[in-house]
């Protein structure tokens, strides 16, 4: 167990006892960039877990949707497979249709339609040691399986950044144009393996979601804006992946 989860848990306690927080800016901020200010968290770019080895994830009070666990880009023929599957099986922007982007959840147990003309799949192929990616056109054809995410790239982010998390529940409210956020309730984890990972992905629990837009403003308004390629998991099947930890 991590010795830090007390220290973290006094923390949190300190932030919960204040209640509502009023965001100091009228400019959208997270519940999750806003805690991690609130802990005095450095801005950095490295993958590195949140506080003293612990990765925090926080979570609106009944949202569906998914938490993230990493990020981690395809790899394959191109030094940028990301651009090149967009590019290639994309479909236009609604706005800027010049530019293809490429937005939508794959997973291992079904075909996902990503724009008009292509399915994706998953695949865990335990014998080459990859993820790999499968994507089909109108006619059930596989027209491309290059990419692929390797074992050993997924299994050093999982045990760098995820070996030990907590996951906070968090409220929001908006007065006068102004964001308040409470948080209320901690729970810590820590990792079961990579193989159970890996099953995980194998029965469509942990999902891989694209993300790949354009600039709406700005300088590089009408260009591709990559947010990354997720590899997530709902709230409700965390225990799937941790086990919970008590202190």
């Amino acid at each position: 167990m991590n010795k830090h989860y007390l220290q973290l848990t006094n923390i949190f306690t300190d932030i919960k006892n204040k209640g509502w927080i009023q965001v100091p800016t009228q400019n959208k901020i997270s519940q999750g960039v806003f805690f991690e200010q609130l802990i005095q968290k450095p801005i950095e770019n490295f993958e590195i877990p949140d506080f003293e080895g612990i990765e925090i994830k926080t979570h609106l009070e009944k949202s569906k949707s998914y938490i993230t666990l990493f990020n981690a880009s395809p790899e394959g023929d191109s030094f940028f497979e990301i651009e090149r599957i967009c590019n290639q099986y994309g479909y236009p922007h609604s706005i800027f249709k010049h530019v293809k982007i490429l937005q939508g959840d794959v997973k291992a147990t079904k075909r996902a339609n990503i724009g008009v003309h292509y399915q994706f799949r998953i695949t865990v192929n335990y014998k080459k040691k990859k993820i790999i990616l499968y994507i089909y056109d109108r006619n059930n054809k596989v027209v491309d399986q290059k990419s692929f995410w390797s074992f050993s790239l997924l299994e050093e982010k999982l045990y760098r950044k995820l070996r030990y998390l907590a996951v906070i529940d968090a409220k929001k409210k908006i007065i006068n144009n102004q964001t308040y956020y409470q948080y209320d309730h901690i729970t810590l984890y820590q990792l079961k393996s990579f193989e159970q990972f890996l099953k995980l992905i194998e029965d469509g629990t942990i999902i891989i979601t694209f993300t790949v837009g354009v600039f709406l403003s700005g300088k590089r308004k009408g260009q591709i804006h990559n947010h990354g390629t997720a590899f997530r998991i709902s709230k409700e099947h965390l225990e799937d992946l941790f086990n919970s930890v008590e202190i």
